[in-house]
C-alpha cells in the first residue's frame, strides 16, 4: 500500500438535530462525526445507541442526553480486533469492537498474495442487499458501499433510533470506528416508510508529483416492516396444483430445502403482523427447475428490532 498524504472530511465535530414530519412520524436526524485522521473510510458500524466517543471538552454542542450512550475512546477511536483465522479474504474476517454491539457494513481494502489490492466485502446479519461499487480514472477513484436495514414498524419497537458510525482503515490495516450520526422515529411508522443517512469522504494522494483524488461514500437506507410471523412454502406442478405445502416460523426456515419430483415453481408466502394486529401477506414465485440453484428469500425479526433477511437454498 502506498504512503499517502490525505485529507478527510466525513463529518464536522458537531451535532445537529433536525425535526421534520414524515408519514405521521416525528424524526430527529443528528449529525456528528470525527475526522478520520487521514485514514480511508471503508464503511459503517450501525448501532442502536449513540456512540459517545468525543472528549468532554468537545461536547459543547451536543444534547444533554448523550451521556446515556456508549462510552469508550482512544482519541475518539474504538479499534477492532480482527480475526482472520477463517481466511485472508475480508468475507471471512470476524471483527469485534469490544462489548460494542452493531451491524457491520464494510468494504476493507486488502492485498492477496498476488500483490494487487482490491476492495473486499464484510457485511453482518441485518444488512440487506449490500452494494459495493468502484470506479477509477487517471486522476480519481470513487468507491461506495450501500445497503438496507429493516426495522420493526410502529409500537412493536417503540421509539426507533439507529446510528451510522463511520469505520476507517489505516495504511497498516488497522480498523477503527468513530462517532457518527443517526436517524430516529417515534409514533406511527407504517410498513414501507423509509429513512436514510449518508457519509462521504475525500482523500488526496500525491505520487511522483501527480495528485489523485479518492472519494468514498457510505449510504444506509432504513425501511420499516411489519413483523414476519409465518412463512409458507408451496411446491407447485405445471397444473398449478400443490405438491407439497409447509409452514414455518420465520426464525425456523431451513438453510436448504429439497424440491419434490414434478415441481415446476415454488410459491413463498410471508405473513406479517402490524402493531395493531393487522395482517398482511406478500408472495414471491420462483421458477423450478432453474438454470442454477435458487434461493428462497424470507425475513425474521430479531430481539433488537432489526428484521434480517435470510435465504433458503434449493439445489
Amino acid at each position: 500500500m502506498k504512503n499517502k498524504e490525505k485529507r478527510f472530511g466525513v463529518c464536522e465535530i458537531f451535532c445537529l438535530f433536525l425535526s421534520v414530519s414524515l408519514c405521521g412520524c416525528s424524526l430527529a436526524v443528528p449529525e456528528a462525526g470525527e475526522e478520520g485522521g487521514g485514514d480511508r473510510m471503508i464503511g459503517s458500524l450501525i448501532t442502536r445507541e449513540f456512540l459517545d466517543l468525543l472528549p468532554e471538552e468537545e461536547k459543547g454542542g451536543f444534547p444533554g442526553d448523550v451521556d446515556s450512550g456508549i462510552h469508550s475512546a482512544e482519541e475518539g477511536r474504538l479499534y477492532a480486533e480482527i480475526d482472520k483465522s477463517k481466511g485472508e479474504d475480508p468475507a471471512y474476517w470476524e471483527l469485534s469492537f469490544g462489548e460494542l454491539d452493531g451491524i457491520q457494513m464494510l468494504a476493507p481494502l486488502w492485498t492477496p498474495e498476488e500483490g494487487e489490492a482490491y476492495w473486499g466485502s464484510l457485511c453482518t446479519e441485518g444488512i440487506t442487499d449490500p452494494d459495493i461499487r468502484y470506479n477509477e480514472s487517471d486522476d480519481s477513484e470513487e468507491h461506495s458501499i450501500s445497503g438496507t436495514v429493516y426495522l420493526l414498524s410502529g409500537k412493536e419497537n417503540g421509539h426507533t433510533a439507529c446510528y451510522a458510525n463511520p469505520v476507517y482503515q489505516t495504511a497498516d490495516g488497522k480498523i477503527y470506528v468513530t462517532q457518527g450520526h443517526g436517524v430516529s422515529a417515534s409514533g406511527d411508522s407504517p410498513e414501507g416508510m423509509e429513512l436514510s443517512s449518508t457519509l462521504s469522504g475525500e482523500t488526496t494522494t500525491v505520487e511522483n508529483g501527480k495528485t489523485k483524488t479518492e472519494k468514498s461514500s457510505v449510504s444506509v437506507r432504513y425501511a420499516f416492516m411489519y413483523k414476519p410471523v409465518r412463512v409458507t412454502v408451496c411446491q407447485m406442478d405445471g397444473r398449478h396444483q400443490v405438491i407439497k405445502e409447509e409452514d414455518y416460523r420465520p426464525e425456523d426456515m431451513p438453510e436448504e430445502l429439497t424440491a419434490q419430483a414434478g415441481t415446476e415453481y415454488i410459491l413463498v408466502e410471508i405473513e406479517k403482523e402490524g402493531p395493531s394486529g393487522e395482517k398482511t401477506m406478500s408472495r414471491e414465485v420462483y421458477n423450478y427447475p432453474a438454470d442454477e440453484e435458487i434461493y428462497l428469500t424470507s425475513f425474521f425479526a430479531r430481539e433488537d428490532g432489526i428484521v434480517a433477511k435470510q435465504e433458503t437454498r434449493v439445489p
